[in-house]
């Protein structure tokens, strides 16, 4: 276990419920049967190390489990006419207890909506969002699959330590941190909302732009928030948010722990458009991935101690997220490709939303997890597609 994965592991420890991430996969209604989803994994699940160990406070190793048992992970719910509120209310639901592993599968079936929902989660302790998807494509996938692009580091001699210097520790000004709107007091039950592009429209923006599809969706998300806060209270600034740089590699997919890496990230929400925009994205990305932030960054991150970092997540000094995976490649659960999907991450403390984008072959979905509290971020993808609209007009 890293420090990361320690520090995760002792916020159940001091009262706080665990951390979790997770992987929303949506196929055509009836795809497939309960028993069929549960013989899956009944004979995936021995091979798969992170569905097979919990993360407990104070240890410095992985804990074994007994072997998972299928029918305690893995159910099912009729979701007729009401697939938005069971899909929020499995994300809430408790995990199974110890000695069971921290993970589950809830297959959620909406006959009305002509979708079975795949929902699954597992404690942050164990794994990352990108690490989580990975599990659950070798988990249910029929035959290998292209994940999340793996981590290539860029070899010997790139390293900083600067990223110490512009990490998540640093505090920034409330009005940077907290859209308008989103001040109440969180009510601790989460709401997931979504919407859905073609992934060929969203590339087709990226190429006429010169740019690439993550710094078009970054733009999207700043022009989103830029709209949000004009509308709720007539003013606009730009917002910090922090987005996990992935190092897991190749030949870490399926290993447990965290292996990601948060930076912070500045929203140009107050750009006089979307060109702007994405100009400003695009030189902070850049900049990024030319900085040697993530190599040093993360060898900086491993050497901390661990109860420095819970101490950095009970206080947070970010308060939204962004994250973007890609699971293109031939995906199919016996036998049917999903429609979309969605990463999430789940009840940081201080976390007020956790935008995400999940390209499959065909779909990009834009999913948003935020606080019952703060109603007025559901419209968040809805201006997320607005926005990207606007970028694809004004296109040169």
């Amino acid at each position: 276990m890293n420090a990361l994965d320690r520090a995760f592991a002792l916020l159940p420890a001091r009262g706080a419920a665990p951390m979790v991430v997770g992987h929303v996969l949506d196929f055509p209604a009836g795809a497939f049967t309960l028993d069929e989803l549960r013989g899956r994994v009944a004979e995936r699940v021995p091979g798969l190390e992170p569905l097979g160990v919990v993360a407990d406070a104070g240890a410095r190793r992985w804990t074994r489990t007994p072997p998972p048992e299928p029918r305690v992970h893995v159910r099912e719910e009729r979701a007729d006419g009401r697939l938005a509120e069971a899909t929020d209310a499995c994300l809430r639901a408790p995990l199974p207890a110890r000695p069971a592993p921290g993970w589950d599968l809830r297959l959620l079936t909406c006959r009305t909506e002509r979708v079975s929902r795949v929902c699954f989660r597992i404690e942050h302790a164990v794994t990352d969002g990108v690490g989580a998807a990975h599990v659950v494509a070798a988990l249910l996938a029929d035959d290998p699959v292209l994940g999340p692009y793996p981590y290539r580091p860029p070899g010997p001699g790139r390293a900083s330590l600067r990223w110490l210097g512009a990490s998540p520790f640093e505090r920034f000004p409330e009005h940077e941190t907290v859209p308008p709107g989103c001040a109440s007091v969180p009510s601790g039950l989460p709401s997931l909302v979504y919407a859905d592009v073609p992934d060929g429209e969203l590339r087709a923006v990226a190429s006429r732009w010169g740019a690439g599809v993550n710094d078009v969706y970054l733009t999207a998300v700043a022009g989103a928030f830029a709209a949000f806060q004009r509308r709720e209270a007539g003013r606009v600034h730009d917002l910090r948010v922090v987005m996990p740089m992935s190092v897991r590699t190749e030949g870490t997919r399926l290993v447990p722990g965290n292996a990601a890496l948060p930076a912070v990230l500045r929203l140009p929400c107050t750009a006089p458009g979307p060109r702007e925009r994405l100009e400003d994205l695009v030189a902070q990305t850049r900049a990024h991935k030319a900085s040697g932030l993530r190599e040093g960054g993360w060898k900086a991150l491993l050497r901390m101690p661990p109860r420095f970092l819970l101490r950095t997540t009970e206080r947070a000094r970010f308060r939204l997220a962004a994250n973007h995976i890609g699971i293109n490649g031939a995906y199919r659960v016996l036998g049917t490709p999903p429609l979309a999907a969605s990463v999430f991450g789940l009840n940081s403390p201080g976390m007020l939303g956790y935008v995400s984008l999940t390209r499959t072959r065909a779909t990009a979905r834009l999913a948003v997890v935020h606080d019952r509290s703060h109603g007025a971020a559901g419209d968040l993808p809805a201006l997320w597609v607005k926005s990207l609209a606007e970028l694809a007009e004004r296109v040169v």
